[in-house]
């Protein structure tokens, strides 16, 4: 059946790329895949450099999935008779979360990261790509938290779902990435406009926490939901 919740979560992958955290870095992360500095007067092999990011976007997707979506999955099922006060509980987190995210106020441990140094050793290949998507995925968790805390708690709200709306989410954050790899040079420019709204997409991404939030806090998210299936095509909601 459709779901509100796919859209939601590929939105929240989006908007963890174009965060503080990410954004910025990104053309550090295709410079170490690439083995080379990374700016708009380099020469790269396009193939050759979004192979590797198609490498690293896998390393930190089975990160996710392991590590999110394997254990809301278990957790959401053997806990799916109080599925509505947990659910009610994480909306109360997520508007929390939307509130530190808008700068309203600081959570200490969401502005942690750590930036291990697997792979640091290896040659350039996909290997350490891979390694260093994992990397990625641990090491920068606690920043794109909130956003990712959304998602697993659509999860919990929807058991049967919860692998697939982590693997829309790390879509939705792999896609732009992927993009960018392919775009190199031409993308750059691009990341530095897009870098100087960093206040816009802060505001953005915690008006989507609170609003889900308050959704899942007045039980009207799966309403919503609801309504979303009565009006979906008939050939949608079969092939679903």
């Amino acid at each position: 059946m459709p779901s509100v919740s796919f859209p939601l979560a590929f939105a929240a992958g989006l908007l963890s790329f174009v965060s503080p955290c990410v954004l910025p870095l990104v053309p550090v992360y295709l410079g170490y895949l690439s083995g080379t500095s990374f700016s708009a007067s380099a020469s790269h092999d396009r193939w050759y450099v979004f192979s590797q990011a198609l490498f690293f976007v896998g390393g930190f997707t089975l990160v996710f999935v392991i590590l999110f979506g394997l254990p809301t999955t278990v957790l959401a099922g053997a806990l799916q008779e109080y599925s509505e006060p947990i659910t009610r509980l994480g909306g109360v987190v997520l508007i929390v979360f939307g509130l530190h995210t808008m700068g309203l106020f600081t959570v200490p441990i969401l502005n942690v990261t750590r930036q291990a140094e697997i792979g640091s050793g290896l040659q350039v290949g996909y290997a350490r790509s891979a390694l260093f998507g994992v990397t990625f995925a641990a090491g920068w968790t606690p920043c794109i938290g909130p956003l990712l805390g959304a998602v697993i708690t659509l999860g919990f709200a929807e058991p049967s779902r919860a692998i697939w709306f982590i693997l829309v989410y790390a879509a939705g954050l792999a896609v732009p990435f992927l993009v960018t790899a392919a775009l190199l040079t031409r993308a750059v420019g691009w990341l530095k406009r897009l870098n100087r709204h960093m206040r816009a997409v802060e505001i953005a991404s915690g008006l989507l926490l609170i609003g889900v939030g308050i959704l899942l806090v007045t039980g009207t998210f799966t309403a919503i939901n609801t309504y979303f299936i009565g009006i979906a095509p008939e050939w949608l909601t079969r092939h679903l």
